[in-house]
């Protein structure tokens, strides 16, 4: 009976054992599928990880400027055109051994970040006197035409300059330099949060016009993917085109000397051709966001 005894408690020791071992190949190959799985979102994710805070591996310097959408000079999420003022941003860094890293937020948020130092710097900017006090401006990055927006051609004709709108109500985008250049005009101003508000709101009749930045607002009328109707209704008339910049906050890490790097990618991009070459990209050049 000893005999069997130590045979029987023999069987479920050895199916224990059995047990354990199978158990055991199945974990190494849940632990190899897990690896394999991380590093294949690694990869993945190295496209977009220039529109997150996280910065990339390696020796050189990260700089990371703050975007507002602003298609199709800025377009978020959107790695493979991510905007031709982002690949020119980009590109020009590069030129100076610097990674640049591009998150998107609203305008007045980049602008917050930007000022108290917790990016670098903004993407783009155009010029106000009080701005000044938070940035540098780097050389010349492009033109953006400025329009009233309306429907129908009648409310159009009689609008030259801002201040012609002054017995209109008009609606502007909340944080552009535009708001406070309206107000300045002794405008009745209507602020709304985006382009595609803007746009109901002018279908709506709830204003007399729009005034906006005019590549987001044909972005939004031919290229976005909205769900607004009349969109052939709405006429536009440019009434200026104002000079853009990137702007480097004043209380990045050293600032002079990275808007000293900047400018320096800037002028090595233009002259090699690289500038160009990614506006064409985009189907425009230099030249159209002059006209």
């Amino acid at each position: 009976m000893g005999k069997w005894a130590g045979i029987l408690s023999y069987v479920p020791l050895r199916r224990s054992v059995i047990g354990a071992r199978q158990h055991l190949r199945m974990a190494s190959k849940v632990i190899c599928l897990t690896l394999g799985a991380l590093v294949l979102l690694g990869t993945i994710s190295t496209a977009s990880a220039q529109n997150t805070l996280i910065p990339p591996a390696g020796n050189q310097r990260t700089v990371t400027l703050a975007c507002n959408p602003f298609p199709p000079s800025k377009i978020a999420q959107n790695a493979t055109l991510p905007g031709y003022d982002i690949e020119i941003l980009r590109a020009a860094f590069a030129t100076r051994n610097i990674t640049l890293i591009t998150p998107f937020y609203p305008w007045r948020r980049a602008y917050f970040l930007a000022s108290t130092g917790q990016v670098d710097g903004l993407c783009s900017c155009s010029y106000l006197p009080e701005r000044e006090e938070d940035m540098f401006y780097s050389y010349l990055l492009g033109h953006v035409g400025v329009a009233f927006y309306a429907t129908g051609e009648t409310a159009l004709q009689s609008l030259e300059k801002i201040s012609d709108a002054r017995n209109m109500i008009i609606g502007v985008v909340s944080g552009y330099s535009l708001e406070s250049t309206a107000r300045a005009a002794g405008l009745d101003v209507l602020v709304v949060n985006n382009e595609a508000t803007l746009l109901n709101m002018l279908l709506s009749r709830r204003i007399d016009a729009a005034l906006s930045y005019k590549a987001p607002m044909e972005y939004e009328l031919h290229h976005s993917q909205h769900t607004i109707t009349d969109i052939n209704k709405v006429h536009s008339k440019v009434i200026s085109n104002n000079p853009y910049f990137a702007c480097i906050s004043r209380q990045a890490r050293d600032p002079k000397t990275l808007l000293r790097e900047l400018n320096n990618g800037l002028m090595a991009i233009r002259e090699n051709g690289l500038f160009e070459k990614i506006l064409a990209r985009y189907g425009v050049t230099s030249e159209d966001s002059k006209n």
